[in-house]
């Protein structure tokens, strides 16, 4: 009698597992079955490690939530900080490479890029104020 006690119907594994009791269906008559029943004449499930044994042979789902990554807010350049940028562009690039003139290949915009983001980084980070008052 209390083996009774640990075994579920379909219905039941569905809503333990939180999935429709097709997808349980189709756990159960995958080849090879991912699902077994325990009492086959009955068609019972056994309840003892129902989730990792379901969890063990299905992929997770597509359309389930992911944790998202926080990506840092960029600040918006103000026009005075261009002067404090440029200062430390300058000193970082090496203007011989720039001798052809646009279009630029997508590397050399990922170069210019790289040099902005970096003078951005050095301008902010010396102790400089970003907004000089004029």
């Amino acid at each position: 009698m209390a083996e009774n006690k640990n075994l579920v119907s379909v219905a039941q594994a569905a809503e333990i597992l939180g999935r429709s009791k097709s997808a349980i269906y189709a756990a159960l008559n995958s080849s090879p079955p991912r699902l077994h029943y325990h009492d086959v004449r009955r068609r019972l499930l056994l309840r003892d490690g129902l989730e990792e044994r379901f969890n063990r042979s299905t992929r997770p789902r597509v359309d389930c939530p992911r944790p998202s990554v926080a990506v840092p807010k960029q600040q918006p350049v103000q026009e005075d900080q261009w002067e404090l940028i440029a200062e430390h562009a300058n000193e970082l690039i090496d203007a011989s490479l720039w001798t052809e003139p646009p279009p630029w290949t997508a590397e050399r915009w990922a170069g210019l890029a790289g040099v902005i983001d970096l003078a951005r980084l050095e301008a902010g980070a010396e102790d400089l104020p970003l907004h000089p008052k004029k």
